[in-house]
């Protein structure tokens, strides 16, 4: 990997030769738990870590021990949670309001620490859930429309990507983290001027049934606000700290790229217009040449574009660049 974390150019310019050498280098690349991201700390977020096979009771009590955990909360999730002998097992974690700065990256270190101590364990049930805090957008509903489209224009790779560790989609994903760029195109065909007129972002109709939730998105706002945050609900649940923090990094930094000077109005509209969205099968497949445009667009350094490429191509699979 030496040659490509000092690259400075496109990977997306390398020949089809060189890139497929690249696809090749990247199996043997490991993620690296980082003390910060480099995002502005007014940026905000919360994750939701989703578990299975330990009571309640024991990760709360566990919880309470750390003083610098105290803000860190337990709860029951239906999807993972299970009455046995009158306690419940199986729930999910929930972390206080966190910054990218060193103290939170650290607490949730100690928090997934804690999970595993306790033999907690991950499942096809297990998911995790990243809010996120709608004053990233500040005031202007133009960035959430640019948001939602470059989402839905690379959804497949997404997704892939927030597999995490794992080769596929968790079970039952369909019915907690629906695709959007299907129901958004057929929206805007159907609907005269369905995000150009977009006032709020509920406007959008997205909720708990969809990859991203903008109903507790209430506010167009600059500064941080308690329960103003869209959810990203599709990634596989995990206990690996690099992972979950090179999944928020990557959330992020998508989010700023439609307010940075990277971002390309026309060349995202185009590609907006003419999508057509893929089926849900064909989110399993590797889109290389797709997920190095994405990598070049959002990411402003080779190692932010390597972590995230590296997550998307999972370790076994082969690819071939058409």
């Amino acid at each position: 990997m030496k040659d490509y974390l000092n690259y400075h150019g496109d990977f997306s310019k390398l020949s089809k030769k060189e890139l497929e050498y690249f696809f090749l280098q990247l199996k043997d690349y490991q993620l690296k738990y980082r003390e910060c991201l480099g995002v502005d700390e007014k940026v905000s977020f919360g994750i939701e870590i989703e578990f299975e096979d330990v009571l309640l009771y024991y990760v709360k009590k566990e919880l309470s021990k750390h003083l610098e955990l105290h803000h860190w909360s337990c709860c029951e999730d239906k999807s993972c949670s299970y009455m046995l002998d009158g306690f419940l097992v199986g729930g999910e974690v929930v972390s206080p309001i966190l910054h990218d700065i060193p103290i939170d990256w650290k607490k949730l270190s100690d928090v997934l620490f804690l999970l595993k101590k306790l033999n907690a364990n991950i499942t096809d049930r297990t998911s995790i859930h990243v809010h996120v805090g709608g004053q990233i957008f500040g005031e202007d509903i133009k960035n959430v429309v640019r948001f939602v489209k470059v989402w839905c224009i690379f959804e497949p790779i997404i997704f892939k990507f927030a597999c995490g560790e794992d080769l596929t989609f968790r079970k039952n994903i369909l019915y907690f983290a629906h695709p959007i760029s299907d129901a958004t195109k057929l929206k805007c065909k159907y609907i005269p001027g369905f995000l150009d007129d977009l006032i709020i972002p509920k406007g959008l109709g997205y909720d708990k049934k969809w990859a991203i939730n903008f109903l507790n998105y209430s506010d167009l706002i600059s500064e941080e606000e308690i329960n103003n945050t869209l959810e990203i609900r599709i990634a596989n649940g995990s206990l690996n700290r690099e992972i979950i923090q090179n999944t928020v990094s990557f959330y992020l930094k998508l989010m700023l790229y439609v307010m940075s000077d990277k971002y390309d109005e026309e060349l995202i509209n185009r590609l907006f217009n003419r999508l057509k969205p893929k089926t849900f099968e064909q989110y399993d497949r590797i889109f290389g040449k797709e997920a190095v445009m994405l990598a070049d667009m959002i990411f402003d350094n080779s190692i932010d574009k390597i972590n995230f490429l590296s997550q998307y191509i999972k370790k076994d699979e082969i690819v071939f660049v058409r």
